[in-house]
Order: C-alpha cells, then structure tokens, then sequence
C-alpha cells in the first residue's frame, strides 16, 4: 500500500506521473470551496458507491464498473468486477500530459485520510 508524505506538496510512493498526487490535492481542495468537513465530503464522494469527483478542464476520479471504464492505454490493468478499483485521469493541460492511474478503493480512501491528517483538516 502506498503511502503519503507532505513535506510541502504531497508525495506518494509508486507514483512516477503524479496522478494520485493530483488527485489528493484536488480532493482536498474541495471542501473549502464548497463549506463542507473534508473527512465528510471525502468520505462520501470515495465511498465504494460514491460519485467520484470532477474538476472541469482538469482531473476526474471515478469507480471502474466494468472493462469499458478503464483507461484506453490500460484497458487489462485490472478486473473492475473484481473488486473496487477507481480510475484517476490528469486532462490534458499545456503543463502536462494526460495521464491516468488505477488505484484499489481501500488505498485510495487510506491515502486521502493520510492527507486529511498532514493538512490538518480532521474537523470541520
């Protein structure tokens, strides 16, 4: 299971794109924009049958259902019927490529709670 570090801009092992990176910090960015706990937001939107998160023009995480929800580059990375595996895509930007990353829900969940406690946002 990876793990997090916030020595300034957060760092996960096994990242090389630093697509979960992006993820965590887009993620952690959203309860302040919309006036909600992070842990509460977080929990809801990563839940095994939560909506996922969207942030236009620029990153989408979302629960692979079936095979047709895997990135196009990497349609046999895993089996979505499986288990749970969600999907994190960087959109093309002119900074960066697009790229994506398959990460299991559990480490997903225990890497955003890891954020949560390095950014000091375990309360409301």
């Amino acid at each position: 299971m990876r793990n997090l570090r916030w020595p300034g801009r957060a760092e996960i092992d096994d990242d090389p794109d630093g697509v979960i990176r992006d993820c965590v910090e887009y993620a952690l960015s959203w309860p302040r924009v919309l006036n909600r706990p992070a842990p509460e937001l977080l929990a809801e939107w990563f839940a095994p049958d939560g909506p996922g998160m969207v942030v236009p023009d620029l990153f989408v995480a979302y629960r692979a259902q079936e095979a047709g929800d895997l990135p196009a580059d990497r349609p046999d990375a895993v089996d979505p019927r499986a288990g749970e595996y969600w999907v994190l895509t960087r959109l093309r930007s002119r900074a960066d490529p697009e790229a994506s990353a398959i990460v299991a829900g559990p480490e997903l969940r225990h890497l955003l709670a890891q954020g949560v406690t390095a950014r000091g946002l375990t309360h409301g």
